[in-house]
């Protein structure tokens, strides 16, 4: 049967004509071009010992993130999360089928259970286990993906922020330290949500292994808290501070830019599990 990719986000839709609008970025028809697969036929200009390798090589799947590695063994590492060669499962010819993006069968599964379903859990214990409706509750936020949404908002104010405060103590103006502490104080309340949802999806999508990009990512979060947390009570027991000058709060200046690095990071870690 033939497959369109989308030219936009690389969606493969499998069927006799493109869809009318990609399910993924909502792309128009015209969108699609014709999904052309790899060239069969290139093997066979491999040396023979190098095709034997080829043919024997099994596919491995990383249990926790996804990840899709191909040699006779799972690598050590995860290098996407970091999850250790014990997690990774080897994919049979089913799993490769019902893994395509574009196979009706990926489809239909992915609207029943929108969680990896080799992803076990390892000895944590979510505190919304056994209760059916908080249970019911994580799982919702994850299938309207609310850590994403959760997450984008504060990352877009943090800048914001952290350039008002520099504009204020650079032109010593009242208005702009007020938007620049408020900023900050928005965030630093919606850091628990952002934390809350994150921990939702790691188990539910991640099965709530440990590994080294997750707590990476759990030290930022605990990091851009606290040091959002310090620098809103900063400005509410000293709000003239921005009057001072830039080079009387250096120390002041120079947690807002660490606080911006760390938030940065954590977005980096987060798009190594998405983009991989």
């Amino acid at each position: 049967m033939q497959k369109w990719q989308c030219t936009v986000c690389g969606y493969i839709h499998q069927g006799e004509t493109a869809p009318d609008k990609c399910p993924v970025c909502g792309a128009d028809q015209s969108l699609f071009v014709p999904y052309q697969e790899e060239d069969a036929g290139a093997a066979s200009t491999l040396p023979e010992a190098q095709q034997a390798a080829a043919g024997s090589a099994a596919r491995w799947r990383c249990s926790v993130c996804g990840y899709v590695h191909t040699g006779s063994e799972p690598p050590e590492k995860c290098p996407v999360c970091g999850a250790d060669k014990s997690l990774f499962v080897a994919l049979t010819d089913d799993d490769e089928a019902t893994s395509d993006p574009g196979s009706e069968t990926h489809q239909d599964k992915s609207e029943e259970k929108p969680f990896p379903p080799k992803a076990g859990r390892t000895g944590f214990k979510p505190p919304w286990e056994g209760n059916e409706r908080l249970s019911a509750i994580a799982k919702l936020l994850t299938q309207l993906h609310g850590h994403p949404i959760a997450v984008h908002i504060p990352n877009g104010v943090l800048p914001v922020a952290v350039l008002f405060g520099l504009l204020a103590m650079t032109f010593r103006c009242e208005s702009l330290a007020q938007a620049a502490g408020y900023n900050m104080l928005f965030v630093c309340l919606a850091m628990p949500i952002v934390i809350a949802t994150g921990l939702v999806d790691w188990v539910n999508r991640f099965g709530g292994h440990m590994t080294a990009i997750f707590k990476n990512k759990l030290i930022c979060a605990g990091v851009v808290t606290f040091l959002t947390l310090v620098l809103s009570i900063w400005w509410l027991a000293s709000p003239e501070l921005y009057q001072h000058g830039l080079f009387a709060n250096w120390f002041f200046i120079l947690l807002h830019l660490i606080d911006l690095g760390v938030a940065g990071l954590a977005g980096w870690y987060g798009g190594k599990l998405v983009f991989k």
